[in-house]
């Protein structure tokens, strides 16, 4: 039975941000300071199998920038953040890049989705 001293913790849930009081062991959680049902689920969540959605970079060929910044559609478990990150350095995508484009699909356990965060536009060569 693992006990968990007295810890505190941002609840992410909502705009409050309560900050919650986490006492007991994983078998019986118990939070006080929270102003809604939410954080109980939350500290469960994060305590037994935390979640983030994953953000990043991607290296662009023939942009007018090399790098793009991502995210995933959904959260992904924080364990497999670093394997997923290392996955999307071995990928270059082509420009153009349109914001909410998906560059990379079906990724890693959760098979997420690697959606551009921004508009990155083709380089033109200018040679006179």
């Amino acid at each position: 039975m693992h006990l968990i001293k007295s810890n505190f913790m941002v609840c992410l849930v909502c705009p409050k941000s309560c900050i919650l009081n986490i006492t007991g062991n994983l078998e019986n959680i118990s939070v006080k300071n929270n102003e809604c049902n939410n954080g109980l689920d939350f500290v469960k969540k994060e305590l037994m199998d935390p979640e983030r959605i994953l953000t990043s970079t991607m290296r662009v060929n023939s942009g007018i920038i090399p790098l793009v910044s991502v995210r995933s559609d959904k959260p992904v478990k924080k364990a497999e953040l670093m394997v997923l990150v290392k996955q999307l350095d071995s990928i270059v995508v082509p420009a153009p890049i349109f914001s909410g484009q998906i560059l990379v699909s079906a990724l890693g356990e959760n098979k997420v989705n690697i959606i551009a965060t921004r508009i990155i536009e083709k380089q033109e060569n200018n040679y006179i």
